[in-house]
């Protein structure tokens, strides 16, 4: 009985082997969706349809971009989640990933139980930006302004729980000041009330922040590293002003958890390829991403050390989940 019971077990242990291998090897054989969990026309929307290209031209398959805002991007992450373990369906995910747990009260699924980190892709810098008509042309002077008028400056996020609400918690805990969070469906709708003053200050990333303060359509006042980038120069970093200040992100692709470690590996292999391709670093060359190209070991590591950093910043800032 034990030896005709372990007889069994070993060939279905062969049985299922040989059929991750088979799927590996077939892998792709329809389309790939990639979900950006952000509106279309951000940095992350930018970023995916370069891999989508990319994916299509090395594998022959069609490779669809999918936009599912919302949330601060747990619309999106939520329904790569819970969709097949079979690596057809990968969320294009960022540092927010390791921000929201802490802000959503009853967030639908868990960071580290229900996605399966592929590959990481490259890191991000942040500017914070105000109206050209609000009187201030750098940090010390935004500082000075909310100071003088508590409750009257709006600033705008991608999200509640995205690096740009936190920056800001982060720059008012650091300066003592208030203003009023108001939460968009992804950066460029933040952006066009920037833009038309429905609110005064936001954060974006340099991607998407690079046209409209290029044009004057935004002043952009300082970046988030903790030294000057070398594409804005001129531009200091908010720890010239506010010591200690830095936020930065990532962007990194997941797949769902159960996804079989072959698949995992080949497209973790081929998003590494494609971050390493002359043509595709000059194309993120004026984004402002930064290529940090890793596995899926390394990326499990970083959102680890994410969410214990962002749960104390959130502590700190006396955020309440909502």
């Amino acid at each position: 009985m034990r030896k005709g019971l372990f007889t069994a077990l070993l060939a279905g242990a062969v049985l299922a082997a040989a059929a991750a291998s088979a799927q590996a090897q077939s892998f792709p054989s329809k389309p790939i969706r990639i979900i950006v969990p952000f509106s279309a026309g951000g940095g992350v929307d930018l970023l995916a349809r370069i891999i989508s290209q990319e994916f299509q031209k090395q594998w022959g398959q069609p490779a669809v971009v999918e936009n599912k805002p919302g949330a601060g991007g747990n619309i999106g992450a939520d329904f790569v989640a819970k969709s097949a373990p079979d690596g057809y369906t990968l969320l294009l995910g960022t540092a927010t990933l390791a921000m929201t747990p802490f802000i959503s009260k009853a967030l639908p699924f868990d960071v580290q139980k229900d996605l399966a980190p592929v590959a990481m892709l490259n890191n991000m810098a942040f500017m914070v930006a105000v109206n050209p008509e609000l009187p201030v042309k750098s940090v010390a002077e935004l500082i000075a302004y909310a100071k003088a008028n508590p409750g009257k400056l709006s600033y705008g996020s991608a999200g509640i729980g995205t690096p740009h609400h936190l920056a800001m918690e982060l720059f008012k805990t650091m300066t003592g000041t208030f203003m009023l969070h108001i939460a968009y469906r992804g950066s460029v709708p933040a952006l066009m009330d920037l833009i038309s003053g429905q609110v005064q200050v936001a954060w974006f990333t340099i991607a998407v922040a690079m046209s409209p303060v290029n044009t004057g359509k935004v002043r952009g006042l300082a970046t988030s590293e903790p030294k000057r980038l070398a594409m804005f120069k001129d531009m200091p970093a908010v720890a010239e002003t506010l010591s200690g200040f830095e936020v930065g992100g990532w962007y990194a692709v997941f797949a769902s958890k159960g996804t079989s470690a072959s698949v995992i590996q080949q497209l973790s292999a081929e998003l590494q390829r494609i971050y390493r391709e002359p043509k595709v670093i000059e194309r993120l060359a004026p984004l402002g991403y930064e290529p940090a190209v890793a596995g899926p070991g390394p990326l499990a590591a970083t959102l680890a050390s994410d969410l214990k950093k962002w749960e104390k910043v959130v502590r700190d800032a006396g955020i309440k989940p909502e």
